[in-house]
């Protein structure tokens, strides 16, 4: 099965090639060479540069702030500034 879009594809190659990190690491561990090969060959003409499905979301309908899991989170993700 082709990827279906360049960033897939990519990330395929990179894994398929021995890349260290995370996602290649991941992507390596749960697939087969013959399967990282056959995503990562073919062109990359004619694709989106990314895939359109969002991993987690389920709906047609577009993310929203409120949708997506690392948005509203802003006291959490930056401390208060002391000065």
């Amino acid at each position: 099965m082709p990827a279906k879009s360049n960033a897939q594809q990519r990330l395929m190659a990179a894994a398929a090639h021995g890349a260290q990190f995370p996602m290649a690491r991941r992507v390596r561990a749960s697939m087969t060479a013959a399967q990282l090969h056959d995503f990562a060959s073919g062109s990359m003409k004619h694709k989106p540069s990314y895939a359109e499905h969002v991993r987690g979301r389920t709906s047609g309908k577009p993310a929203t702030a409120a949708g997506h899991p690392h948005k509203n989170l802003g006291k959490y993700l930056h401390p208060k500034k002391r000065g």
